[in-house]
């Protein structure tokens, strides 16, 4: 299990932080790597290819006791998966459902923050001056996007870590092996298209839940 230590943004958690260890044990996950003695720091966590991914990374976020936070996609925060798309609104995606306020006050709890993809111009430049006046902070994003394979990742991930001038940690969603691979922090240094190039070959290869990471 990785140490922590009072520079990494984390909370304490009586009974989630026990109740993650002993799932992940439960299921056969590990965590291998350490987190960096960093105050500010992106997670970037690859390859995402199903919705039980972040249930996964929830526990081992609980495990950890870390504070993050996370971009989601608007409805995610108050409808529930669904394998059919019933609406063309991007907002408005997956099945509504009674406690969808409940959904909404867990996320929000845990550092959810909605993204809302109709309108969502001047979303990296706010979150940039939002997280500057912040003393220390976890931010984790999947740069695919969402779970199908992509050519590209989304450039969110890079204009934060250079906005903000901190690190990302690339992290493996590693489902053949069954644990998480926190690699070392890593600054910003190219374009987006060389800083996507050099992630990519991070994760060449690495199964995930449903398929092996490759950038088509």
């Amino acid at each position: 299990m990785i140490s922590t230590t009072d520079n990494i943004a984390q909370k304490k958690r009586k009974v989630l932080g026990p109740l993650g260890r002993f799932l992940l044990k439960i299921f056969r996950w590990e965590i291998k790597g350490k987190i960096p003695n960093l105050e500010k720091m992106i997670l970037i966590g690859i390859p995402h290819t199903a919705m039980r991914d972040a249930w996964y990374g929830l526990l081992a976020v609980w495990a950890l006791d870390l504070k993050i936070n996370f971009f989601g996609a608007a409805w995610v925060f108050t409808r529930l998966p669904s394998l059919f798309t019933v609406s063309k609104n991007l907002d408005r995606l997956g099945i509504p459902w009674p406690f969808w306020w409940l959904q909404r006050y867990l996320l929000l709890k845990l550092g959810g923050i909605p993204v809302y993809r109709v309108n969502s111009r001047g979303l990296i430049r706010g979150a940039v001056e939002e997280f500057k006046v912040m003393d220390n902070y976890i931010l984790v994003i999947a740069p695919e996007g969402g779970v199908e394979a992509v050519d590209q990742f989304r450039s969110g991930f890079y204009y934060l870590a250079k906005g903000l001038n901190i690190p990302y940690v690339p992290i493996e969603i590693d489902f053949k092996n069954r644990c998480f691979g926190i690699q070392e922090p890593k600054f910003i240094n190219g374009t987006f298209e060389q800083e996507s190039e050099r992630i990519a070959k991070l994760f060449d290869g690495v199964i995930g839940a449903t398929r092996t990471f490759k950038m088509l």
